[in-house]
């Protein structure tokens, strides 16, 4: 019988991303095709809609690469990983309905701890796969 690969957390959390920016493009076709009806639920940057739609595709489509690449990572950057690529996409929607929210303290905050997040897992993920790449090349020059 062939063994199932079973996706880590992280990777499920990613495929999971991409699927929403995959639905996200719904609201988005809305506002090209429809701008009005887009206007009457509330949409006021049709801009903003774009970003969401790419970065929820983009961001989980990265997450899955990097989750992939380096299986069973560490906590330490999978979880930052995973938390920061949702809430840094998902920062997005809210200036669609209220493009001047940006201004507020609140969302400077949320969005810079996303950000702040966001880095230390990907950079946390390159440092793994540095170590990981290290230490096989010392154990096959041994």
């Amino acid at each position: 019988m062939a063994t199932t690969h079973v996706p880590s957390a992280l990777v499920v959390s990613g495929l999971a991303e991409v699927a929403v920016g995959a639905l996200a493009g719904w609201p988005y076709t809305l506002v090209r095709q429809n701008p009005e009806a887009a206007r009457k639920i509330g949409i006021k940057s049709g801009a903003r809609i774009k970003q969401w739609h790419l970065d929820l595709a983009m961001l989980g489509g990265l997450t899955v690469a990097v989750g992939s690449a380096v299986p069973d990572a560490p906590r330490w950057a999978s979880i930052p990983l995973g938390v920061g690529a949702w809430t840094n996409a998902m920062s997005f929607l809210p200036l669609a309905f209220a493009p001047e929210v940006d201004k507020s303290p609140v969302y400077k905050a949320f969005a810079g701890a996303s950000f702040i997040t966001t880095s230390i897992g990907f950079t946390g993920m390159a440092i793994e796969g540095a170590r990981r790449r290290r230490r096989a090349r010392r154990t096959i020059s041994r």
